[in-house]
């Protein structure tokens, strides 16, 4: 069974330190005691990834590392935690518990594509990152993150009328995350939209032509693609999240 490195010691008692003639010898121990033997693994999670138009190339990767190794996010931002390798190695091993520590992280991407170019086995690399993501919040097992609700929020306020209310749209996001903006900063944002033609709210609100046709093809189009990303999911829990 392979070794999932960073969780073996998670939650262990790490406080011990130790002075040996001026020597510091300090360190974890009896971490030796970690179970090595995962019981709670899923092969549905790379079964449902491989089952996505964007998730196909995943048997491909033999995790030699380019990827993590050419990723910007990684080497050029620091951000250690994002690790594409580390990412699909977790789904393909299925182990759930592990990649839901990386929910929020997954989305970081920036889709530079430098993993994509640089793969030996031709693995989409951004894709295969992309449904990873997607899986962890269908299946209920991430909370959903800001860019999340507010990709929802656009999607409700665009089948309004089939025309971007940018001021109901902030709004609505800011009211539905707690926050509030002050007036004189909504007069200020609210003037700019005007001047600039795209203030399409209140009296000035706009329809797209035909849209009373148009809007429930493509709510019924979003419902489907909705219920086919959430087919074979795993049973054991009512999957949540969508538009």
């Amino acid at each position: 069974m392979p070794i999932v490195e960073k969780s073996l010691v998670e939650g262990l008692q790490r406080t011990e330190t130790l002075e040996v003639e001026g020597i510091d010898v300090s360190g974890d121990w009896n971490t030796f005691i970690a179970s090595r033997v995962h019981t709670d693994l899923d092969l549905s999670i790379v079964d449902w990834v491989r089952g996505q138009p964007q998730g196909t190339t995943i048997d491909r990767c033999w995790q030699c590392g380019t990827c993590t190794a050419g990723c910007c996010l990684h080497t050029d931002y620091g951000l250690e935690e994002f690790n594409p390798r580390y990412f699909i190695y977790l789904a393909q091993l299925g182990f759930e518990k592990e990649l839901a520590r990386y929910a929020q992280t997954v989305w970081r991407c920036v889709s530079c594509n430098k993993c994509v170019e640089r793969c030996p086995k031709g693995v989409k690399v951004e894709e295969v990152v992309h449904s990873i993501g997607t899986y962890l919040e269908l299946s209920g097992t991430a909370p959903k993150s800001p860019a999340d609700r507010f990709d929802e929020a656009y999607t409700r306020n665009l089948l309004e009328r089939g025309i971007l209310d940018e001021a109901g749209l902030f709004q609505a996001f800011e009211a539905g995350e707690g926050r509030t903006l002050p007036t004189r900063e909504k007069l200020r944002m609210g003037l700019k939209l005007l001047f600039s033609g795209r203030l399409h709210t209140g009296p000035l609100a706009k329809r797209t032509r035909g849209w009373g046709r148009l809007r429930p093809v493509l709510e019924r189009m979003l419902a489907e693609d909705l219920a086919g990303r959430r087919r074979g999911l795993p049973s054991r829990r009512p999957p949540t999240g969508g538009p």
